[in-house]
């Protein structure tokens, strides 16, 4: 088979003070003889502080290969686990870019060097594939294979201790100190080292934790790790859905029941909608997988929606990423700083509602007429009928507060859509959950299949929804509250079958 190289653009993004990343990958070329691959990167509103929020933004990238002996069959292509063996280079000007490798190969962040901010011109990186050639799940590698090649826009959440809970007065939802619910439970190293134990020391009620001690390998939030700066767009989701076996492909479309990827117009969501996905090449029963797309008029900057809690963690597998839990939703929130009773995640009690289909509807000027302190999508009762563009509320010239960015600079934790965690009450022990990233390699039903991610859909099953959404979830501007756990206790919002369901992906390293 001749060998085909391709190049694809992952989210175009958006960040709490500018208006879009612009992330651009080129097509890659592989050279089989020095085993590498090199392409050129650029993306807009970078940064890199030493004070303030102290951290970075950046980019997870990684490969998929597909040997020319099976169509059918796309792997991630592991990468030297050594960061000098890759590269980055200009053609002029300084380089600001360093490659960080990880322990597993999976892929290689991207992030800037030294202290600044502002745009990444082209830089061209090579990034040197494992001595072995090594593939997840296993593969013959040829010098004709096929290549695609991914980005996804991350954000550095530093160690360092914070605040569980928000003090507020109820001692029902919210995370606190033991049984006092108005003392939040400050999350340390030694905390971390030793684990937190009984339920009883962060709820103010047994039931509304895990039964089983949460040990020292629970990641509590203090150790520092990766967060997607967006939630997962329909764009990256196409990608990975076209990356797929037919099989595969129709495990993701069994939560409606009949639908199959062997015929064209078969939706991933409901159709008719603004969010919907979509086959437009049917696929050959069992054998050849279908090709997804998605309204290009509508969705290229748009949030993916229906995902179930399966469809969530699948996407995060193949992508060598992993779900966040609740503590670290309020760790990427609420950052080092003391929390306040009721606040929302860019940090205040202040919340403007946007509605409206808003003007350059389905493009990245995507804009809504209203403004003004955490401007929040959060109400069905609107004309849109799905998720504004990611970012939508942030420009030039706002605020953390106006953009409704978190301390870190995390766009969208509250509104917009849902944002799906690991945790909940009603008996479920997801105590043996640790920080163990995905492989690549999707179990033999075609879901995740992570050593100790909660593989059940719903808050009895040890997986819940925070942060509210557009279609209803978040109607009451009280569950996009930071600490607020309403959906803690049997709640199945997530599975799959409401259009308010998105999520994203964090990764330790």
């Amino acid at each position: 088979m001749k060998k085909n190289i391709l190049f694809l653009l992952i989210a175009l993004s958006f960040t709490l003070n500018t208006k879009a990343n612009n992330l651009i990958i080129s097509t890659p070329i592989y050279n089989d003889g020095n085993k590498t691959m090199t392409f050129n990167i650029s993306w807009d509103n970078s940064w890199k502080l030493s004070s303030g929020p102290t951290n970075w933004d950046g980019v997870w990238v990684f490969i998929k290969r597909q040997a020319c002996s099976n169509t059918n069959i796309w792997a991630t292509t592991l990468v030297s686990a050594t960061s000098g063996d890759h590269g980055s280079s200009v053609s002029s000007g300084t380089n600001l870019l360093s490659v960080d490798a990880v322990s597993d190969g999976m892929g290689v962040f991207l992030r800037r060097t030294n202290n600044g901010m502002g745009n990444i011109g082209t830089h061209t990186i090579t990034l040197k594939l494992n001595s072995s050639l090594t593939t997840s799940p296993a593969i013959t590698p040829s010098a004709a294979d096929n290549f695609k090649i991914f980005g996804i826009e991350m954000v550095y959440v530093p160690q360092g201790q914070f605040y569980l809970g928000d003090g507020r007065q109820s001692n029902s939802y919210n995370f606190s100190n033991g049984n006092n619910a108005g003392t939040p439970l400050l999350i340390t190293a030694a905390i971390q080292a030793a684990g937190l134990g009984a339920a009883t020391n962060y709820t103010s009620n047994p039931m509304y934790g895990c039964p089983n001690y949460l040990p020292p390998s629970f990641p509590l939030g203090y150790n520092g790790f990766w967060c997607m700066k967006y939630d997962a767009t329909s764009v990256s989701y196409v990608d990975f859905l076209n990356t797929l076996s037919y099989n595969q492909q129709a495990m993701r479309l069994s939560k409606w029941g009949t639908r199959y990827p062997n015929s064209t117009n078969t939706y991933f969501g409901n159709g008719g909608q603004k969010g919907s996905i979509y086959t437009s090449v049917a696929g050959t029963y069992n054998t050849i997988p279908a090709t997804f797309t998605y309204n290009t008029s509508y969705m290229n900057y748009t949030p993916v929606i229906y995902l179930s809690w399966t469809d969530l963690t699948t996407y995060l597998d193949w992508a060598g990423l992993r779900p966040m839990n609740d503590f670290e939703y309020e760790k990427a929130c609420r950052g080092p700083i003391n929390p306040i009773p009721n606040e929302y995640p860019w940090g205040n009690t202040s919340i403007t509602q946007a509605s409206g289909t808003g003007s350059n509807n389905g493009t990245f000027q995507e804009r809504v007429s209203q403004a003004g302190e955490g401007l929040c999508f959060y109400s069905w009762n609107d004309q849109n009928w799905a998720p504004y563009r990611s970012g939508f509320a942030a420009t030039a010239i706002t605020t953390r507060s106006q953009a409704g960015a978190t301390y870190y600079g995390i766009m969208e934790m509250g509104g917009n859509v849902s944002e799906q965690v690991v945790g909940g009450g009603s008996g479920y022990d997801y105590s043996n959950f640790t920080t163990a990233n995905g492989d690549g390699a999707l179990g033999a039903d075609g879901n995740a299949n992570t050593v100790g991610w909660p593989t059940g859909i719903g808050a009895n099953q040890g997986n819940y929804c925070k942060g509210g959404d557009f279609n209803g979830n978040g109607s009451h501007p009280l569950i996009i509250q930071v600490s607020d756990r309403q959906f803690y206790g049997g709640n199945t919002y997530n599975n799959g079958q409401n259009n308010g369901t998105g999520g994203r992906g964090v990764r330790s390293f």
